[in-house]
């Protein structure tokens, strides 16, 4: 019933998402900053909406109509995340595929043919993923907020993406299995991974690996928050200093000028904390793809999974696939952001 619900729920997000008929300037939504390794920053106390004070105090009342609230307000933010998110995944699908090979120990892994198996699912996957975790991100920062108002900030912010990857995870985890069966070679299409899948194990095949991949993403978002917030207060801390130096070589300048990172900069500080996280959780994602595409042989569980990897190919089996995954991930962080800055702003003209 959950995942059935959660469908249902994405779809009709989708729908207002596409279909919205008018929009607003807003800030840029911070889930897609830190959904590629950049997180909010500013306050989400109060969430846009149209149709004056009954209208929000309906929303406040229904957490739902908050979600779709968020969702139709920010569809111009969310078509040019949309677009990066697509940009990102196709240039570096490849790579992937690459990790998925070698994580299963396949032969030739480096082979030319089939890189791009199984990128439709994946763009399926991915796209109405970051809708529906967008939204719920959003509507559980809110609710914390003003629940723990003496919490700090950062806290809430981690505490409020984890929840919202776990209300995206069932949409996503579906189109994970099908793209890493596909790239596994088991399958030659999307459309073949699916109705394969459903014929031999049922709707829940295509859960298999469900925990694996909450056992992944977890840990990743709040190294990747943390880390982050490090490498940014780093970062702005020498950019100060540098300001301040060049304001005294300048008469009449101002050093009350707020220090903030350009796109490029935050592009930088995000594929560090990204590179890093990706690194920390390569075995938790190792675990994912072999629970993904052969449950059964690694025992159906995280911990079944990890005993057997530490029994068959001891310490250094847990690193299989690292250098790719972190090769992914950096490259992958940039190219998001240039693409969601330039749609954005032609959004905006």
């Amino acid at each position: 019933m959950f995942r059935c619900s959660i469908y249902r729920q994405s779809l009709l997000f989708l729908v207002l998402f596409l279909g919205a008929t008018s929009a607003r300037d807003i800030t840029a939504p911070s889930v897609f900053r830190h959904a590629s390794v950049r997180p909010s920053c500013h306050s989400a106390a109060t969430i846009p909406t149209r149709g004056g004070a009954a209208k929000a105090e309906t929303a406040k009342m229904n957490p739902w109509l908050s979600f779709v609230s968020i969702i139709r307000d920010s569809r111009r933010d969310l078509l040019a995340a949309a677009a990066a998110r697509c940009s990102s995944i196709f240039s570096m699908y490849p790579v992937d595929t690459l990790k998925t090979r070698l994580q299963m120990e396949q032969a030739n892994p480096f082979r030319l043919e089939g890189l791009y198996k199984g990128v439709a699912g994946s763009l399926i996957g991915q796209v109405p993923y970051g809708v529906l975790t967008f939204g719920s991100y959003e509507m559980y920062k809110k609710a914390l907020l003003n629940k723990f108002p003496n919490t700090k900030p950062v806290l809430l912010y981690a505490f409020s993406a984890v929840l919202g990857d776990l209300t995206g995870s069932g949409w996503l985890c579906p189109s994970e299995v099908i793209k890493q069966q596909t790239q596994a070679g088991m399958y030659k299409s999307t459309a073949e991974a699916f109705m394969g899948i459903l014929r031999k194990k049922g709707i829940k095949g295509l859960y298999q690996g469900y925990f694996g991949g909450i056992a992944r993403d977890v840990p990743f978002r709040v190294a990747q928050l943390t880390s982050y917030e490090v490498t940014k207060s780093f970062y702005l801390r020498i950019k100060s200093r540098r300001a301040k130096s060049a304001s005294k070589s300048v008469k009449g300048k101002s050093t009350n000028e707020k220090i903030q990172l350009d796109a490029a900069e935050s592009a930088i500080c995000g594929a560090i904390a990204g590179s890093f996280s990706a690194a920390i959780t390569a075995p938790l994602d190792r675990f994912k793809t072999l629970l993904m595409t052969d449950s059964a042989a690694y025992g159906g569980t995280v911990l079944s999974c990890a005993s057997k990897i530490w029994r068959d190919e001891g310490i250094a089996g847990f690193a299989k696939g690292v250098v790719p995954r972190v090769t992914y991930i950096a490259p992958s962080v940039a190219i998001f952001f240039i693409v969601y800055e330039q749609v954005r702003q032609r959004l905006d003209n």
